[in-house]
């Protein structure tokens, strides 16, 4: 009305600035504006089920370089079985060194069921349970070409699935994180230290040499849908070289429920099969993507 009254033509106000969004800061909170408190449950790793997961060889006689932790018989086991993965953190401590880093706890459990498998009673054939303590810095470098590293975080990882001999698997380690990111695609660096054991408590002396000392995980969101890709690796050369890859699609189907794809081929797709090498494709649907 001012304008009016003074012979001016009317302008719009400007649009409103949006921030730009960073996928590392909505999941670990690391900017002021996604600080959100301690002790909220917040989504970690992907929480998905597969209804149907074939594999072209399954392990009916899990083994290991510990003699006590070998089979002396093979189980009944299906090629085609249900798997299962829930994740979540919290966060214990915002500002953990003055306004610098939280203290995170995370846990993970995924577990392959034999549900088809009728005639052995349809038992849960793994199940492995991962609680960790995870020390989150916020970093914000440049790292070139619109990359920016975003995060770094030190954590102690346990990893066992609470059976006893000879099924029984379990290792601990220190892993570090380097979070990457560049608008909806992010990588993050997962170097690890295994703790030693005495050997003869050991379940699994040769773990590393299948599952390796690192991992490396790429994140893309396109649109709805969600992708990614674990790489490991022992970095041998040869018939000693070993690992996996592991690939996931996430479908939009109804508002947050997603169809879910994922491929896995190498060693250790889970503890009782660390050095068991399969191919597995699974179908079902999930509620969390890793962005």
């Amino acid at each position: 009305c001012y304008d009016e009254a003074a012979g001016r033509p009317h302008k719009e106000a400007p649009p409103p600035q949006v921030a730009e969004t960073s996928p590392f800061s909505a999941r670990w909170e690391l900017d002021a504006e996604d600080k959100k408190g301690s002790f909220l449950i917040k989504p970690y790793k992907p929480t998905y089920i597969l209804l149907g997961r074939v594999s072209n060889s399954p392990n009916a006689r899990p083994t290991s370089a510990n003699p006590s932790n070998t089979l002396a018989a093979p189980m009944d086991v299906n090629a085609v079985e249900s798997k299962y993965q829930i994740s979540f953190k919290t966060k214990l401590w915002e500002g953990l060194f003055g306004r610098h880093g939280d203290l995170w706890m995370g846990y993970t459990q995924q577990s392959n069921w034999q549900v088809y498998n009728k005639s052995f009673s349809s038992p849960f054939r793994e199940t492995d349970y991962e609680p960790e303590l995870m020390a989150v810095f916020r970093t914000n470098l440049d790292a070139g070409a619109g990359f920016k590293l975003k995060m770094m975080s030190l954590g102690l990882n346990h990893q066992s699935n609470g059976r006893s001999q000879p099924y029984s698997r379990s290792w601990n380690r220190i892993v570090g994180q380097v979070g990457i990111e560049r608008d909806n695609f992010a990588l993050v660096i997962r170097p690890w230290l295994r703790l030693s054991e005495k050997t003869s408590k050991d379940d699994n002396p040769d773990i590393t040499s299948y599952m390796g000392h690192g991992d490396i995980q790429a994140m893309w969101q396109v649109g709805e849908h969600g992708f990614g890709l674990t790489l490991r690796s022992t970095l041998l050369s040869g018939r000693e070289s070993r690992g996996s890859a592991q690939f996931d699609w996430s479908i939009p189907i109804h508002r947050n429920l997603k169809g879910y794809l994922q491929l896995f081929t190498g060693y250790g797709e889970t503890l009782i099969d660390y050095n068991h090498r399969q191919t597995t494709f699974g179908l079902g649907v999930s509620l969390v993507d890793w962005l």
